[in-house]
């Protein structure tokens, strides 16, 4: 995040005024620093937030580009057991389901 706030999945939510003597200390920071003011507020917030132990909602997309591709290939991989285990796991609740909806059919 150095000069850019990515606004990729933002939300419209409420935006509150700022005092102008703060808009004013702000446009200062910004000459100071170089950076553009709502990176310098996205700052301010994250710091603030991390003072009083509250978790920081928004983190940038890690850099992606620089995975390899064996690691991708890994995940991929990972990602297919995990989804097999789960497909696994609800055709066994299915089999419950229909076991108790037998037994309850059987007794009725």
């Amino acid at each position: 995040m150095e000069n850019r706030i990515d606004r990729k999945d933002d939300e419209s939510l409420y935006q509150p005024k700022i005092h102008s003597e703060r808009v004013r200390t702000l446009y200062s920071l910004k000459q100071a620093t170089g950076k553009p003011m709502t990176v310098l507020l996205d700052l301010a917030i994250r710091a603030l937030a991390a003072n009083y132990g509250v978790i920081y909602q928004f983190e940038e997309e890690p850099v992606l580009e620089k995975v390899e591709q064996e690691t991708w290939e890994e995940i991929r991989e990972y990602r297919n057991f995990l989804d097999g285990l789960e497909y696994q796991r609800c055709l066994d609740e299915l089999e419950k389901i229909k076991a108790n909806q037998t037994e309850n059919d059987n007794r009725g």
